[in-house]
């Protein structure tokens, strides 16, 4: 069965306003442009002479080139645009060279917003071109300890993208359709300065997994950190949601554990907590990828909390209803 197209299934036709992962860090390097494609846009992605990351529009604001094509490149501190040579400052973004030039116009390449959070480079967007009005989660403990990066996946996905998140607080299909043992629950749901900050009910007696607590840090509806202490070890799950156009998204997950048991036991502990986690995510997909997005859901007592994320949700969204 095929999707039917987004503009039948959910309401908006806009992106919501937030932070986008638009590369991993470890994909930039200096000296050197990423091309990508994601929010209906073609950009770069760099790195200045400081190491700073970077995102700049694809194409030369001087006849259009896209500046990765052909030997498009990174010289001395100057992207270089393959098609005439005109140089920009990697920190700038300004004309500073033209080989055949003498006198050179007030022209730049279009930067954008951009921070290097968890592993990850994020720029802002808003659909009327605003500032950014808050900051996207960091997580410190990623900073601090120290982390093995087990494992990465990633999804493409045509579900509507409002929903994505909103599936964290529909805990029925979690006893549903992924069959867990007991309906979860959530404890307390804080709105901060990056987003929600959500606490899960957790005890280790009655789940299938010796998980002690789970608390989730969603950035807007973009960015998503998940924080599992087990009995005698730690994950961090690093989430990112990104359209690539108004019919679908990736979400790109990394898994990390803490590095403080035996390789044996770390590899014991991460595939079985990536095999679970990739069957249920493959589940969810086959349902997410064909639902429609309903304004006004028949909800039941039985349902988790989510009208309570949807309140929190339009504030990102171009429309708004629940």
């Amino acid at each position: 069965m095929k999707p039917s197209p987004m503009s039948l299934r959910a309401p908006s036709r806009e992106f919501p306003k937030g932070w986008y992962c638009v590369a991993d860090s470890k994909e930039v390097k200096v000296e050197k442009l990423l091309p990508v494609s994601w929010l209906g846009r073609d950009y770069v992605v760099f790195r200045d002479t400081q190491g700073l990351a970077k995102v700049a529009d694809a194409y030369c604001p001087h006849l259009g080139a896209h500046l990765a094509s052909h030997d498009g490149c990174i010289k001395e501190g100057r992207v270089i645009c393959p098609f005439h040579h005109w140089g920009f400052d990697t920190s700038t973004g300004k004309c500073t060279d033209i080989p055949y030039a003498k006198v050179i116009p007030p022209v730049s390449l279009t930067f954008y917003e951009v921070r290097e959070v968890n592993e990850q480079i994020v720029i802002w967007y808003h659909p009327e071109g605003l500032a950014p009005d808050r900051e996207p989660y960091q997580s410190d403990l990623l900073k601090e300890r120290e982390w093995v990066l087990f494992d990465s996946r990633s999804w493409t996905s045509s579900a509507p993208f409002c929903d994505i998140l909103e599936n964290l607080f529909d805990t029925a299909h979690i006893l549903m359709l992924h069959h867990a043992h007991e309906t979860p629950k959530l404890g307390n749901i804080e709105e901060l300065d990056y987003g929600l900050k959500v606490d899960y009910i957790m005890d280790p007696d009655k789940s299938d997994q010796p998980m002690k607590s789970l608390t989730c840090h969603i950035s807007g509806i973009t960015l998503l950190v998940q924080h599992y202490e087990f009995v005698g070890t730690e994950a961090l799950f690093v989430f990112s949601f990104t359209p690539i156009d108004h019919e679908y998204f990736v979400q790109r997950t990394h898994l990390y554990l803490l590095n403080n048991v035996s390789p044996e036991v770390m590899e014991n502990i991460g595939k079985e907590f990536v095999d679970r986690f990739v069957m249920e995510v493959d589940q969810d997909m086959e349902v997410l990828n064909f639902k429609k997005h309903l304004t006004k859901p028949r909800l039941c007592d039985g349902d988790g909390p989510i009208l309570r994320f949807r309140r929190y949700s339009n504030q990102f969204l171009e429309k708004e209803g629940v």
